[in-house]
């Protein structure tokens, strides 16, 4: 299925095989971690990766914009990956995605990643974190004394087995006091980090979302 939905701290929330979370009581949409232009970083450090990795995203993310319709995009840090000079094609490409959703209020909870560039220059309100009880959004999945943290960062994953093949997959760790969403990246590696005993594990298969069986 490409939607899964969950009871997160008494709230209804669908998780996105796109790699998004949407909370329907405040019509808000959550991504975490795009880091757009990392390719661009790579390709300019020798790598030979090939272009349009920022339009598939950005495609991808105007789908999600387009499907659910959304008061408000909250992007859970690390928009960017890096400083990148002013002509980088994919700052246009930003750009002119900006300027077609130019309606719905954008906001980035600053990530580590973003402090290297000036991200208010693309057209986005930044904050450090967004109190919107039951939860707090932040970027780094830090416990909070009272509210159920909502974050990205750790690029979770989770591991399947097809006989003798893993295979390591982006996921949703959802945890009873945090909960910590997949890099909406193309590029993103996976968290050497394993869930937490008492999460429920949501994955991203190339299928859909999967709910992995709890641990006991």
């Amino acid at each position: 299925m490409m939607q899964l939905d969950a009871i997160v701290a008494g709230e209804s929330v669908r998780l996105d095989a796109r790699r998004a979370l949407y909370w329907p009581r405040r019509r808000w949409l959550l991504v975490a971690d795009l880091h757009l232009g990392k390719a661009s970083l790579l390709r300019q450090a020798g790598a030979a990766l090939p272009h349009g990795t920022t339009t598939r995203d950005l495609d991808r993310l105007a789908e999600l914009v387009g499907d659910y319709a959304p008061e408000r995009l909250i992007v859970l840090g690390d928009l960017v990956h890096g400083r990148e000079r002013a002509d980088a094609p994919w700052l246009r490409r930003f750009a002119q995605w900006r300027s077609l959703h130019a309606a719905l209020p954008f906001t980035l909870v600053a990530g580590n990643h973003d402090r290297h560039m000036a991200v208010t220059d693309l057209g986005v309100d930044v904050v450090e974190h967004i109190d919107a009880a039951p939860f707090v959004l932040r970027h780094a999945p830090d416990p909070h004394a009272a509210l159920h943290v909502v974050a990205g960062h750790v690029h979770p994953m989770a591991l399947l087995r097809d006989g003798r093949v893993r295979h390591r997959l982006p996921a949703f760790w959802l945890g009873p006091r945090r909960s910590v969403l997949p890099a909406f990246g193309s590029l993103c590696g996976l968290t050497p980090r394993a869930a937490e005993r008492d999460d429920r594990v949501v994955v991203v298969t190339p299928g859909g979302v999967v709910a992995l069986a709890a641990r006991v």
